[in-house]
Order: C-alpha cells, then sequence, then structure tokens
C-alpha cells in the first residue's frame, strides 16, 4: 500500500494516542491511501491532518450549496461526493464524482456572487475529514514532498478533465467506459460499480448503455465482470479502447 510508514504495522497494534484527536485506526488507514499522501512520512501527514474533523453524511444529505461553501480542505475517506449545478432552466447538470481518497479544495469568490450555483450532495454514505484551511496549507508549505504530490494530483485531474471532455464530445460509450475503469483501476486491481445506475450518471451514459458495454468487454475478454465487480484482463485492449475518440 503506497504511502504507508515503515513502521505501521507497530502502530497498528497500538491502542491510538498516536493518531490525530477523534481518529480511529481505520480513518488512518483510508487517510493513507491518498495519492497525496504517497510516500510520505508518518509526521507529515499527521500535521496535514492536525486540527482535522471528522464528518459523515448520509446518501442524499447535501454537503454544500452555493451560499454555503467549504472553507475547509475536504478529504474523502468513504463513499462518493457528487458535484453538480443548476442550470438557467432549473435543470440539475452534472459535473464529477469526488472518491476515496480525492481531495476538495475550499470555493469561494472574491467578489462573493455566485457564478455556478455549484452544489454538492453525498452520493453514497459518506465518511469525510475536513482540514482547516491554515493548518493543511501550512503542512504544505513546510514540507515540499507534500506539496509536490498536491501538484502531481491537480495536474492528473486537468488532464483526466481534458480527456473526459474530449471523449464526451466523441460520444463513444465504449471509449468512456474505458477510460472510466482505467482511472478506477489505477491504483486497485478490481472496483465495483455498484449501484450501476448512480455509475452509469457518473460517467454520462444510460443504465442500459453501460450494462450492455460491460457486456461487451466482458465477451470481448478485456474485463472480468461479476456481481457489479471489474477487474480489468486485458489491459492493452482496454487502453485501445479507451483512445478511440
Amino acid at each position: 500500500m503506497n504511502g504507508l510508514p515503515e513502521n505501521f504495522q507497530a502502530l497498528n497494534s497500538l491502542p491510538g494516542p498516536w493518531l490525530p484527536a477523534g481518529f480511529n485506526l481505520r480513518d488512518w488507514r483510508h487517510a493513507l491511501r491518498s495519492a497525496i499522501f504517497d510516500n510520505l512520512e508518518e509526521q507529515v501527514v499527521r500535521d496535514a491532518l492536525r486540527n482535522g474533523r471528522l464528518a459523515c453524511l448520509r446518501k442524499g444529505q447535501p454537503f454544500f450549496s452555493s451560499g454555503n461553501r467549504p472553507q475547509d480542505f475536504t478529504l474523502v475517506l468513504e463513499g462518493r461526493i457528487k458535484l453538480f449545478y443548476i442550470d438557467r432552466n432549473g435543470d440539475e447538470r452534472g459535473q464529477r464524482f469526488v472518491g476515496p481518497g480525492e481531495l476538495l479544495c475550499p470555493l469561494c469568490n472574491s467578489d462573493g456572487t455566485d457564478t455556478a450555483c455549484c452544489l454538492a450532495e453525498a452520493a453514497e454514505t459518506l465518511r469525510l475529514v475536513l482540514m482547516p484551511a491554515d493548518t493543511f496549507l501550512h503542512a504544505v508549505q513546510t514540507h515540499a514532498p507534500l506539496a509536490q504530490n498536491l501538484i502531481n494530483q491537480l495536474a492528473l485531474s486537468l488532464e483526466r478533465a481534458g480527456q473526459k471532455a474530449g471523449l464526451c464530445k466523441a460520444r463513444s460509450a465504449q471509449a468512456l467506459v474505458a477510460s472510466y475503469l482505467l482511472n478506477r483501476l489505477e491504483q486497485e486491481p478490481w472496483c465495483d460499480l455498484r449501484p450501476i445506475g448512480l455509475t452509469a450518471q457518473e460517467i454520462g451514459i444510460a443504465r442500459e448503455t453501460l450494462s450492455r458495454t460491460l457486456t461487451f468487454f466482458r465477451k470481448q475478454r478485456v474485463i472480468d465482470y461479476q456481481q457489479g465487480r471489474v477487474s480489468v484482463r486485458d489491459l492493452d485492449s482496454l487502453r485501445e479502447m479507451a483512445a478511440e475518440l
């Protein structure tokens, strides 16, 4: 597991005084899986999480609205945050999902006006750690490796956003699904797509289209797919499908 301190196994058996206030071992493990803490020493992670507070949300519960935006850095431990906005016609328009290990930065407008009416809610049961901006930014300024990881993740997010925009214009369901699976399977050997309707919404296609595409990939022996769980059998073929614009 990337990012775990060398003495983690020993620490794992301790009762917990070394953990940040309010954290348990499970929270700590989830936090360490975040890419922003990849290959960092334990003290760096502790500095970043210092003064952080845990929050839990039920599925469908609002996280923030355009008039009540978070001032903290939000690290997702479990579950996913759904980001969306309301257009001029009052219709909901999806933007993206923020999943486990991802960091959501504070949102603010310097002039105090709402430009996009950005909203967020829990797509499923959520467990978050909210890190005060001053504490987290101090840790970034103090520890260069943490700053480097943060920059790398920002660059990766921008790259994925550009790829997704290109794929959406292409309207290729196979390319959309293949690209989504590659992103989900970068760090893990398998992923769970349930609830399938929510995953389809995240990709931007109909549920039936996602099911047909996954069945096609399985018949082509590109993936193994059973009871919502997907693993890759032919990574090169999946990459070729993702590149088809």
